[in-house]
């Protein structure tokens, strides 16, 4: 009875570290092929409890069940298996040394509700900092050409925005009219504030020097559809790579866009970087 309880609680343990792993590492590997390979290593670990080398044996052959679907995939495995070994075994060997196991299965169980929930939180910040750090791939510093004013700003590529000027198909980017108010013109500026898009939308409200520059663009978003003006700019340099011409459109909202930027680039900035970064490796 014993040993089956001990070989229980270790499996319940190694799949929550599995699971984990499974998760961070998105491995994609079923639930019954991480429950077989907990199964064996408990097996394993609890026949041979003081034995060195049976406790790698064990180690390496239940990660390569679990994650051994190719090589490269097992090893990668390998060092989050450990980090949440260091959280799962450090509650389990403080259990027990300090708990007569057989008197005080409550406890146990306790203890392995506090490593799910460990290890939980250690997931969702795990894969928060790895959104994030992909995130960073699509930030990048920019210099704007808009009426003679050269205006800097950190931008974000959107690989969902694939907004288009429907007359000429240029791709339609977008600023945070905060980040950009003090450079614009201030006659442009106030028009830009007291047009009102609601009913029949015209520029006719603009200086007659800005108009040519002007056009207005259709949004549809899970708001429903509006309008707004498109602001043709004259030159967009992206990592000091220019950006094919298009139009820009103020935003009244920027708390929203993506790692502080000031601007959301159209989908077609990521080909002028995937060019930039061939040119670089050639």
């Amino acid at each position: 009875m014993y040993g089956e309880l001990m070989i229980g609680i270790n499996m319940l343990f190694n799949y929550a570290i599995l699971s984990f792993t499974n998760k961070v590492g998105n491995h994609q590997t079923s639930r019954r092929r991480l429950w077989s390979a907990s199964f064996i290593g408990a097996f394993f670990i609890t026949l041979f409890p003081y034995s060195m080398l049976a406790i790698i044996v064990t180690f390496l052959g239940m990660t390569y069940i679990a994650f051994g679907q190719t090589l490269s995939s097992w090893k990668s495995s390998v060092l989050a298996v450990l980090i949440a070994a260091f959280f799962a075994g450090g509650l389990l060997t403080l259990v027990y040394a300090n708990v007569p196991t057989m008197q005080n299965n409550n406890l146990l169980l306790i203890a392995i509700g506090l490593t799910y929930l460990s290890l939980y939180i250690v997931k969702i910040k795990w894969l928060d900092t790895r959104k994030n750090t992909s995130l960073i791939r699509y930030t990048l510093d920019s210099v704007v050409q808009l009426w003679g004013q050269s205006i800097p700003l950190k931008v974000f590529i959107d690989t969902g925005n694939h907004c288009i000027e429907p007359i000429s198909g240029a791709p339609v980017h977008f600023i945070g009219y905060q980040a950009v108010k003090e450079q614009l013109p201030a006659d442009f500026a106030d028009a830009l504030e007291k047009w009102k898009p609601d009913n029949s939308p015209d520029l006719s409200g603009f200086p007659s020097v800005y108009q040519k520059d002007l056009r207005l663009i259709r949004l549809q978003t899970v708001q429903g559809a509006s309008w707004t003006v498109g602001i043709k700019f004259k030159s967009w340099l992206v990592d000091e790579q220019p950006l094919p011409s298009g139009y820009i459109a103020l935003t009244k909202e920027q708390r929203q866009y993506p790692q502080g930027a000031s601007a959301i680039l159209q989908v077609s900035a990521m080909e002028v970087m995937k060019e930039e970064r061939r040119t670089d490796t050639c």
